[in-house]
């Protein structure tokens, strides 16, 4: 519905938030971590199928964040939601913004068949 309308503006882009758990899955909650590799899995295919429009397809993969989702001091043991935020905004306005990441996602995002496997034993021992 958006991407006729988003051809005809420039700049223009499609911000799709994963996880990142979408490449290092935690066992006990399998269905957000599959969803979360879906919408990497699309957000890849999307920005290729858009590769040639004025359209940036950018996947931003939050670690852990301190927030109150969920309820009040729940998510005290990730990363503070401003230093997060200010490393999201600051991306944007670089040239390779494809993925934006920080801390575990960046590690996890980034790492080889091998080491997401060496952090997968660890998250779900």
């Amino acid at each position: 519905l958006l991407i006729p309308h988003l051809r005809t503006r420039s700049p223009a882009a499609i911000i799709n938030v994963t996880s990142g758990l979408a490449f290092v899955p935690l066992a006990s909650v399998p269905v957000y971590c599959a969803t979360k590799a879906a919408m990497h899995s699309f957000t890849l295919s999307l920005r290729y199928q858009l590769r040639e429009t004025p359209i940036r397809v950018i996947e931003l993969i939050p670690p852990a964040v301190d927030t109150d989702l969920g309820g009040p001091g729940l998510h005290t043991w990730g990363v503070p939601l401003e230093e997060f935020a200010d490393v999201a905004f600051a991306s944007l306005d670089s040239e390779d913004d494809r993925e934006i990441s920080h801390q575990f996602s960046a590690q996890s995002s980034r790492a080889s068949r091998e080491e997401l496997d060496a952090i997968f034993a660890r998250m779900n021992h």
